[in-house]
């Protein structure tokens, strides 16, 4: 969104893509956002790391985008962004589920993420429990 605050009524869309096989489905989330800084690429796995705060402060006033999230961040509600702890936590979680969890960011065009899941279905290998 931080690449769009000039027009942001004129979003581009994000896509997301379900591949199925006989071992696996893959969910590709796809989107043209401008992508992950080069600086920021090898830290947005790591727990604690996060950009929320610096995009947030980045936003003009008076943008839809500000408004959204001065009337997200007010109240007795805290922010659901932010702490560093999506990203990794989700890897966690499908590594745990015999998947994966990749980035792929192209910077000023846009990022996809791929979370890979096998099956549980019985035929190949199971997690553990």
């Amino acid at each position: 969104m931080e690449s769009h605050l000039d027009t942001p009524y004129n979003v581009p869309d994000i896509v997301v893509t379900i591949a199925n096989n006989d071992v696996d489905f893959i969910i590709r989330i796809s989107d043209r956002g401008g992508g992950i800084p080069h600086r920021c690429l090898d830290k947005v796995m790591d727990y604690h790391f996060s950009t929320a705060e610096c995009s947030t402060q980045d936003l003009q006033a008076n943008t839809i985008l500000g408004n959204m999230v001065d009337m997200v961040n007010s109240g007795q509600s805290s922010p659901m962004h932010g702490f560093g702890f999506g990203l990794p936590t989700s890897r966690a979680y499908a590594e745990y589920l015999s998947g994966s969890l990749v980035i792929q960011s192209l910077q000023g065009i846009g990022t996809d993420v791929y979370l890979r899941l096998r099956h549980i279905d019985g035929k190949e290998e199971a997690f553990r429990i």
